[in-house]
Parts: C-alpha cells; structure tokens; sequence
C-alpha cells in the first residue's frame, strides 16, 4: 500500500457519498489487509446506508468471514475517476456477519420444493466511513485496460521472429503483457534489457527498453503473463507515457461508468476517421490453421476479456455481448462448414472460451435455422458465457478433473455467480438463459446442478443443451484423460436415458455423423484427413489430407495438404478410425 503522504483526505460527505457509489459500481472495489502485501481481493459492496454503514458481499471468497472474524484490519480499495480511492482502516472486530438470499434465489423460492433450502448469501456489516482518501502521485499504480480496450506491445528479439502480446495494464514505470508460450525463452534472463514497442488503434506507437520483473506460464490460458519495468526512458518518451497512462485511465472509467456514461471516448481507442484501425496483439500476429480460425479468435478474445472483466469484479457487459453474439453468427451463417471446423483449431484460448463457443455453434447448429432472429440470438449469447463463471472459482478447484461433494458445492455456485453479474442484458430471453446457460448442467434423474431439476421441470431447450455440453466436453482433453471417441460417447450417452434426452442424442447423431467436422480419420489406404464436411448421410463428402505421422496436438499453423472429393475421395476407401489427439 502507498504511503499515507501520497493520499489527500476527502470529507465532504457529499463527495464521499458519491466515491462510494462509484465503488459500487461495474468497475467495483476490493478488501486489502493492512498486514501484509497479498492481492487485494474483490469485493462487492452491496448497500450504503449514509452516515450509517457499510455492507460487502463477501459470498464469493471462500474463507473470507472467517478472516474477518478475527479482527484483521483492512481497507475498502477501489478505482475512480483515474485515481485509487480507499477508506481508512477498518477493524473488521468493529464489523458483524449477516446472511442473505439472493434476489435470483427469492424469485425463483416461490417454485421451490417443499424443505429445499434457500442458498444464502454471506455480508459483511461495517461502519459508513468519516472520511475517505485519494491517490495523488500516479506513478504508483497501472492503469488496467478494461473490456473493449485493445493495445499491444511487441518485443523485439534480435534476430528471431518479433513475439506480439496483449497490453493488460500500464504505468509510467512499466507494464503487464499476455504474451505466447514461444516468449518464454525471452523472459529468462531478468538482467537483459528487451526492447518493446507499444500499439493502440488510432496508430500511436512507443519504443521503449524494459526488463522482465515476472513471468509465469498460465496452463489454463495457455500464455505467459510477465511483467516489465521501463528503463532509459527519455524526457520525450516519459511525456507520452504520462499520456498513454492518462487516457487509458479515462478510457477505463468511461467503460465502468456503462452506457449511460457522458465521457467522450478516448481517441487513443478510436481508429483513424475513415479507416480501419492497425490489428493489434497476440491473435492478429500469430499464425492459424485456417483464415476462419483466425476470424473467431477475435470473437475468442472478446471472451477472454470478459472473463477477466469477471475476475476484476466486474459484470456481463450487454452491449458487447450483443455485438459478438451478432458477429458470431454472421459468421455461421456465412460458412457453416468452416466455423465448424475452426471450432477445432481454438486451442490457444481457456477452456471456458473455447467450450462456450463450441456449444453455442453446436446448439445453434442442431436447433438448426427454424428459429426467430432474435431467440437465435438469445440462444447463442447464453450459450457463449455459460461457463465464464468458472474464472471466479479458485484455481485449483477450475483445474482438478475430479472432486467429492465438498468441491461440488463450491463448484456449483459458479451458476450463481454468472446470473448474478448480468448488465445491460434485458435484450436476452430471461428464459432462453436460464434453460441455457443455467440448466445445461442438469440431469433427467436430478443428479445435475446447480438445482437437481428433473424430467419433467427441465425445458426442452435445457435438454438440448446438456447433451450438446456433455459432447462437446468429452471430446475434450482433461489432465486426468485423453479425449473420448465420439462413437464411445455416443453409446455412452445413449445407455443412460435415466440422465440425457436420447431423442437430442440421436438428433445429435442424424446432424453431425460419426465423424462430424474437424475429425482426424485414417482411410483404408492409410491417408490422414481432415474431414472438412458432410453429405447429407453425415458422411464426409470433402476432406484435406496431411502428410506425416498423426500430430501429437492440434495443429496450430496453416494446414497444408490437397483438398480430396467425389471420386478422388471413394478411392481412399473406407474411413478405418477417428484419430485421438490431445489439444
């Protein structure tokens, strides 16, 4: 924490009333312990009585009311306005615990069963501050890029092939990439200086040297994050970073502040009048199987960004969901067959950005086009972010492939949370979300979660769903198993009734074949192809043949090999097997 001279005191009450509205906004506040330099963990405030107190939704940190329990002191940190706003410090023995439903649970405690129980929320009572304080010196803190805000920065590496990463935060002293696992070698020696260059859309770019102050591998994510101090920096290239700092700052308080917001926008986040802006960072430089690919990694990325956005505090940004969920299906609608076998390729994205894509084509695709535009829509956008709750479990809990009744429960809560930080998404079928993004996980016998619905309370949009998650997670590759073959999955399915809709199995089945689009399959003549579509029997009708041994993972540059059909293709034979491997 800073110290207390770089903070000027604010008493007005007033003003203090409205810092902490701020606080309680999208862009949200966080708990930091006086004892102690650990992250500072996010915290929702919830209620403000004036002159009275205070109440935290602490719910979503396991553990938390027991610390506070003890009587640890810690202060209320958040952002406004371009500046670090916290309260003084709080004893937490000058606080009380209390327990809350939901609003979600209370309106849906009507059709609840008889003795099932009301999950509760857990709050944290504390006096209304005297006083608050705001940073003044703003070297001191990195100005985070928040959802929408795209900028990059290259590292340039000798001779080798520039490696170009994700701008997450900056400062005046340095900043916070995500970059490829190929940057790893880079990052090693922290003595070294690196030469960076900055990127924004409206073309601005800086050239600056740093070193590595951190680096560590994301396995989930499939990148390294590592962060850089600024060294050298001249009078002219100080000058601009104080302005890249401060429109950043701007730019993210215009965001928090949602759509009814009066900021002007940023121009450094406006590309040039008249043209396309400059495509910046990791996905637009790095090479991808097929152009499609590349074309929904960027749709990938909007997801990325809104899950961190959740880890940050804060909420499902509506307006941008929509743009995407538009985009999206512009996409599908444009070339079925080759956003199906993209689908394949996203293996540089989290598993809750690439499984949510995959149901949402896949449900879209199996519902196929008798569907409304707009509950088309409503569909797609659900199924999207079904699975972007998981980012706010703890890591461990996201990355252990089994688990006893103990992490269930804390697993199950990620429905909650999700349906809990929608904004600005009235645009969305209240009930197409809850059969889709709230029941996907449910089971005919009642074994599912969050709620343990059974037959016949489940919609038929809900049982769809189910199958088309429960599919497309089995073919995936977990840490305790490889994928499953789809005929292994098919039967599995198909032989418990008592738990999927084996009507939607083998709809399923009818849509998608025994090897549907992006599988591997190894024909009589021992040819390795890509199967890049189906006739109407679901047989593949057109594949693309590689050369070589089966990869050991999917492939993650340009696919090179000839296009075989219609006779060409019968005279390979028979498809003799699916080729298993891992992502």
């Amino acid at each position: 924490m800073p110290d207390q001279q770089e903070f000027e005191e604010v008493r007005a009450p007033q003003e203090i009333a409205r810092l902490l509205d701020c606080l309680s906004g999208p862009q949200g506040a966080a708990l930091a312990w006086e004892e102690g330099n650990g992250t500072p963990t996010p915290v929702l405030l919830m209620e403000i009585a004036p002159g009275e107190s205070i109440t935290l939704d602490i719910t979503a940190v396991e553990g938390l009311h027991r610390q506070l329990k003890q009587g640890k002191s810690f202060r209320l940190v958040g952002y406004c306005e371009g500046m670090i706003t916290r309260t003084p410090a709080i004893t937490a023995a000058d606080g009380e615990v209390t327990t809350a439903p939901s609003e979600a649970e209370l309106s849906r405690e009507v059709s609840r069963a008889p003795g099932q129980g009301v999950p509760l929320r857990r709050l944290w009572r504390c006096p209304y501050p005297d006083q608050l304080e705001r940073l003044q010196r703003r070297q001191s803190f990195r100005a985070r890029l928040r959802l929408g805000m795209a900028a990059e920065a290259v590292l340039r590496d000798g001779d080798s092939q520039d490696l170009h990463g994700d701008l997450i935060d900056l400062s005046v002293d340095g900043c916070r990439l995500d970059l490829p696992r190929t940057a790893a070698p880079v990052l090693t020696n922290r003595e070294l200086p690196v030469p960076l260059e900055l990127g924004f859309p409206d073309g601005t770019r800086l050239a600056l040297q740093a070193v590595v102050q951190h680096h560590r591998f994301d396995p989930e994510r499939r990148l390294v994050e590592a962060g850089f101090r600024f060294i050298g920096v001249g009078a002219h290239q100080d000058r601009t970073l104080w302005k890249l700092v401060r429109e950043v700052e701007r730019e993210a308080a215009r965001i928090a502040e949602g759509v009814d917001s009066r900021r002007p926008p940023s121009p450094l986040f406006q590309p040039p009048a008249g043209r396309r802006g400059p495509r910046l960072g990791r996905r637009e430089a790095e090479a991808y199987p097929t152009v499609m690919t590349q074309r929904l990694s960027r749709v990938a990325g909007y997801l990325h960004a809104q899950a961190m956005e959740l880890i940050q505090g804060g909420c499902i940004h509506g307006p941008r969901l929509s743009r995407q969920a538009d985009h999206l299906l512009a996409l599908y609608d444009e070339d079925r067959d080759g956003v199906l076998f993209a689908l394949r390729f996203l293996t540089r994205e989290s598993w809750p950005v690439r499984h949510g894509l995959s149901v949402a084509i896949l449900l879209i695709d199996l519902l196929e086009d008798s569907l409304p535009g707009e509950l088309r829509k409503s569909i797609v956008a659900s199924a999207m972010i079904h699975d972007l709750g998981k980012v706010l479990l703890p890591e461990p809990l996201r990355l252990t492939p089994t688990f006893g009744d103990a992490e269930r429960n804390r697993l199950i809560q990620h429905v909650g949370w999700l349906r809990e930080r929608l904004s600005h998404c009235a645009w969305i079928n209240a009930s197409v979300f809850e059969a889709t993004a709230c029941q996907i996980n449910e089971r005919l016998d009642g074994s599912g979660y969050p709620a343990g619905i059974r037959d016949d309370e489940l919609r038929e949009l809900a049982r769809a769903s189910a199958v088309v998650d429960a599919i497309d997670a089995m073919r995936a590759q977990r840490p305790d198993r490889p994928p499953w073959r789809l005929a292994a999955i098919y039967r599995y399915l198909l032989d418990h009734p008592d738990k999927f809709d084996t009507s939607w199995v083998k709809r399923f089945i009818r849509r998608f074949g025994l090897y549907p689009i992006g599988s591997l399959v190894r024909f009589d003549d021992a040819s390795l192809c890509w199967v890049l579509a189906l006739d109407d029997q679901g047989r593949p009708s057109r594949v693309q043949r590689m050369a070589g041994k089966p990869p050991s993972q999917v492939p993650r540059e340009p696919l090179i090999g000839p296009l075989v059909e219609g006779e060409t293709l019968a005279a390979l034979g028979e498809i003799q097997a699916e080729v298993i491997i891992g992502a």
